[in-house]
């Protein structure tokens, strides 16, 4: 299976490699072109950077992963969804994070504490982005980088995803998608709840 991603960034990337070695250890990961923060051409990019994943990498699911911020979750998805193409969306999978995909991270304090070697109380649970971010060295460039982003999938790999889901209900809600689609595409996503 082949599947493609659109993210905003490297703990974004991250996270998708650490749930592709959780589910679907043979699946193959293709990443389009990071997101940046301005939202003026979007709509253009999803349509080139969906088509490219699909029909030059042949990838037969679409995973997007879109920061909230400051917004509330449901209307940030429902503007980036009226970004995808009608003809991407059954293929689609498209999680929008609570503020940041560092607070999917730290939806169970606990056990990232016990990953970055802290107490849960260090880690703030409004926005702990900058927080974790400088704690896995994923802000770093070349090979610190890599070593963060390999640390953070490891961590995806095993985190207790049943607290995720729990915790956040935009994981959840994300969880669930990424679920149901595996279900058309062969892969056997087990039930974490």
């Amino acid at each position: 299976m082949k599947i493609g991603f659109y993210v905003q960034g490297a703990a974004d990337e991250a996270l998708i490699v650490g749930l592709r070695n959780r589910w679907c250890p043979d699946a193959e990961l293709f990443r389009g072109p990071f997101r940046g923060k301005s939202r003026v051409s979007h709509k253009r990019d999803f349509r080139i950077t969906l088509t490219k994943l699909r029909d030059s990498m042949q990838c037969e699911i679409l995973l997007i992963l879109t920061d909230s911020d400051q917004f509330p979750t449901r209307d940030v998805k429902r503007q980036d969804w009226g970004r995808v193409p009608e003809e991407f969306r059954h293929m689609c999978v498209h999680g929008v994070a609570d503020r940041n995909i560092e607070c999917w991270l730290a939806a169970d304090p606990e056990a990232l504490a016990r990953e970055l070697d802290c107490e849960a109380s260090a880690i703030p649970g409004d926005n702990p982005d900058g927080f974790v971010k400088k704690r896995f060295g994923i802000e770093e460039r070349g090979q610190g980088q890599a070593q963060a982003k390999d640390r953070i999938a490891g961590f995806v790999k095993t985190a207790p995803l049943k607290t995720w889901i729990q915790n956040s209900p935009s994981f959840a809600a994300f969880y669930d998608e990424v679920r149901r689609l595996s279900q058309q595409s062969g892969c056997d996503i087990p039930n974490e709840r």
